[in-house]
């Protein structure tokens, strides 16, 4: 089997019963080490709900995501304005960033839109954005080239999470999660170094954060957003300067009340009118 990011030969490393009931060879390349499934015949299956059961920790991953990714933007893309969640999902994160002061905006052709309705990507007349977030969906492609192509078409500037191969017991990884069947490509840093080269892109990552960019990003915005090396800095040889790069927002929340308001009452009139 060939790999899907490098095309170097990938090798079985394993098997596992997807789905509780398909038996399945996971393969790992011998270049890149991205690993990869058979080709998934059971996806349909699989997608029954977009959203497992098992999926319980949702929200603590959203939790999270507020703590990291508010500091990302401001300090990455200071300039940026409107944002898209790529696979949002229910729509938690789009509304927490909105209640943050933050311009997102949702996109999920699998998952109802619960928490964020009226700030769909259906709901504007805009496909181009500043920055394009997608938490944990780079496990889920079926062919990541394309599909992160797709995902790029709509922002210069990506930031997304996923899981990064580790070193051993690779097999009894929880990440594999073959009892769902969604998971069906993992990643190494090599391998997500060489998606960003194919596409023009400079390459920073934290932990299980990354980030796909069309600029490079100066040493002190490295240091307070991704290393965390200290609070303080020494700058040219002078005093300690605290790094701060986090901009005040007001809250969009009041704002996409009446808005939603608006609507409802317009949809009312139309409805009286037929």
């Amino acid at each position: 089997m060939k790999c899907k990011i490098c095309s170097s030969s990938a090798n079985k490393i394993f098997s596992k019963k997807i789905l509780l009931k398909y038996n399945v060879d996971y393969h790992q390349c011998e270049n890149c080490g991205f690993i990869q499934t058979d080709e998934p015949f059971w996806l349909e299956e699989a997608y029954n709900n977009a959203i497992t059961s098992l999926d319980i920790g949702i929200l603590k991953r959203n939790n999270e995501l507020l703590q990291t990714i508010p500091k990302f933007i401001d300090t990455f893309f200071p300039q940026s304005k409107m944002y898209l969640d790529f696979a949002g999902g229910y729509g938690i994160f789009v509304r927490l960033m909105r209640d943050l002061g933050y311009d997102f905006y949702r996109q999920d052709i699998y998952c109802e839109n619960i928490f964020s309705k009226h700030f769909d990507i259906t709901d504007i007349d805009v496909n181009k954005f500043d920055v394009v977030t997608a938490f944990e969906v780079f496990e889920h492609l079926e062919n990541p080239l394309e599909e992160i192509g797709n995902i790029l078409s709509y922002a210069d500037n990506l930031i997304f999470s996923t899981d990064v191969v580790p070193k051993a017991n690779v097999e009894n990884w929880v990440y594999i999660a073959n009892e769902t069947g969604q998971h069906i490509a993992f990643y190494t840093e090599k391998s997500l170094r060489i998606i960003a080269d194919k596409f023009g892109k400079s390459y920073y990552r934290k932990k299980n954060y990354h980030v796909f960019s069309a600029t490079e990003f100066s040493k002190e915005q490295i240091d307070y957003a991704i290393n965390d090396i200290s609070k303080y800095r020494e700058f040219f040889g002078l005093k300690k300067t605290r790094l701060n790069f986090r901009i005040d927002r007001i809250g969009l929340l009041e704002d996409d009340y009446a808005k939603i308001q608006k609507i409802l009452e317009n949809n009312a009139s139309n409805n009286e009118r037929k």
